[in-house]
Formats: C-alpha cells, sequence, structure tokens
C-alpha cells in the first residue's frame, strides 16, 4: 500500500485520486496512519464488520456446540463415578456463580434445574436448542472449565 504525508495528500489530491486505480493509499500524520483511502471497486472488496461479528459469532457457537456434544457422549459413556463426579462439579461451579454473583439468576435456576434431570435428560438439553435456550446455556456453562475432556489421539 501506498503511503503519503497528510500534508501531501491536501497538497496533491488529483494526483492522490489518480494513485488510487493502482490500490489503495494510506494517509499519515505524525508517522501514523490516520485514513486509507480506496476506490469504489476496491471498496466493495472489504467486508461488512457487522457480517464479520454474526460469522464469528456463529462459528463460536458451532465450537461451544461441539464441545458439549462431546462433554455429552464422555458423561453418557463415563462409569457412572465419573458421571457423578462430572456433574457435582458443574452443580459447584453454578453454586460459585450465585455466591459470588457471577452470572444472571435466571442460568443459575435452569442449570440447576438441568443438572438435577437424569444423565439421559440432561445430555440432549445441553446439545439441542431447549426451547431456544440452548445457545445461551451453552455461552453460560458450568461445564465449560470444570470438566476438561480425555484427550484423544
Amino acid at each position: 500500500m501506498h503511503t503519503v504525508t497528510a500534508s501531501q495528500a491536501k497538497q496533491n489530491f488529483g494526483a492522490l485520486v489518480s494513485q488510487l486505480a493502482q490500490g489503495p493509499v494510506a494517509i499519515e500524520r505524525h508517522q501514523k496512519t490516520v485514513a486509507v483511502l480506496m476506490s469504489p471497486a476496491s471498496a466493495q472488496w472489504v467486508p461488512d464488520p457487522r457480517q464479520v461479528a454474526r460469522q464469528a459469532q456463529q462459528q463460536r457457537e458451532v465450537q461451544r456446540l461441539m464441545r458439549h456434544q462431546q462433554l455429552a457422549i464422555h458423561m453418557l459413556c463415563a462409569p457412572p463415578e465419573v458421571q457423578q463426579r462430572l456433574l457435582q462439579s458443574a452443580r459447584q461451579e453454578v453454586e460459585r456463580w450465585q455466591s459470588q454473583q457471577l452470572c444472571s439468576a435466571d442460568y443459575i435456576q435452569k442449570w440447576r434445574h438441568w443438572l438435577a434431570l437424569p444423565l439421559s435428560e440432561l445430555a440432549p438439553l445441553m446439545c439441542g436448542d431447549a426451547e431456544g435456550w440452548g445457545p445461551a446455556m451453552r455461552q453460560n456453562s458450568p461445564f465449560t472449565a470444570s470438566s476438561p475432556l480425555p484427550h484423544t489421539p
């Protein structure tokens, strides 16, 4: 990218506009880029920041979903003592949220309810839509820090 000073841009604006045909031009003031100019044709290739943020959020939700699916499978296949240890650890995390006021009461109440269910009912809730609550519950999950998955080769 070609760079010009702010003074050069002001004094030679016509030349600056002509230079946009070769690509974007950075404008510097005190050795710091303060602006970037580009042609309309180049600007159409710049992604919409809102769309980029939405895509990043969707990707994070997919990662959370996959993590909870792996965790649900692990818990369903684990011996009862491992299941109970993981569930107890999650319950303790929810209690910590409440005692330190780290989370909304809605999530605390819902996770308490979910963690009281049999594992065969909990697993589909963790991995599904859960009547619109699924993504939010996975984002505010007591399992993320308290229950690392075993490493698989």
